[in-house]
């Protein structure tokens, strides 16, 4: 009787796109630091518009900063969760 054939990808393909997923996973977290503390940093100069030029120029900037803030925060948990998948992936 002939052999089967696997059916699906070889395994090397498979690892070298893990491989490539890890590489982007890690690739990612410096430019999802550095954009956090962007907007951090925004928020902060929000608030000390508020206190020192007044309510209303510094509300938008430190309202419109704190839903940065926000989305980027799920972002990380979002990445952080990645993160893990691709480290069990590589069966570390």
């Amino acid at each position: 009787m002939p052999a089967q054939k696997r059916a699906g990808k070889p395994l090397r393909a498979q690892k070298s796109a893990q491989a490539r997923v890890v590489a982007l996973v890690l690739d990612m977290e410096e430019p999802l630091n550095e954009t956090i503390d962007a907007a951090q940093a925004l928020r902060f100069i929000g608030y000390g518009l508020r206190q020192h030029a007044g309510e209303e120029e510094g509300r938008a900037v430190a309202a419109i900063a704190s839903t940065a803030c926000e989305r980027l925060d799920a972002l990380r948990e979002t990445w952080r969760r990645l993160c893990k998948a691709a480290v069990r992936a590589r069966g570390m």
